[in-house]
């Protein structure tokens, strides 16, 4: 993504996160995102969609269906609403709104999967393990 975030979406990669990336050490930005990963993967694999796959599997009984239901609504749906004063301060534009897809609704699907298959641990694991490695890009990329 920090490729992405360097070529295709420049132009619309909020100035505050350029600032931080400029501003801060990629130690100091890991030491900062990690805690927030493992926030993260609780509230919203833990919480939202381990309660949203028991209801779809409750009213609809097809249990994988239900998880990938779970994970997608998660994903593109509960985790936007929940960061609604993010994405607010957004300018909103087609570009934007493809990054905020690929960036957190992928990676939302992605740890939501991992979490399903392989549990919390390893959600929690591959979520912080993307900040180790994309943080000192994006300062390489924009620092």
């Amino acid at each position: 993504m920090a490729l992405a975030d360097a070529t295709i979406f420049r132009s619309v990669v909020p100035a505050s996160q350029t600032a931080l990336v400029a501003g801060s050490s990629a130690l100091l930005r890991i030491a900062s995102f990690a805690p927030h990963a493992v926030v993260d993967e609780l509230v919203f694999r833990l919480v939202a969609m381990s309660a949203l796959a028991w209801l779809l599997t409750a009213l609809l009984g097809l249990r994988p269906l239900a998880f990938w239901i779970a994970i997608v609504i998660t994903a593109l749906v509960i985790y936007p609403a929940a960061q609604h004063a993010y994405l607010a301060k957004l300018t909103p534009s087609l570009l934007t709104m493809m990054r905020e897809i690929m960036l957190h609704g992928g990676a939302g699907i992605l740890w939501g999967w991992l979490y399903w298959r392989h549990g919390l641990v390893a959600s929690m694991v591959g979520h912080v393990s993307a900040h180790l490695a994309l943080q000192p890009m994006l300062g390489l990329l924009f620092g």
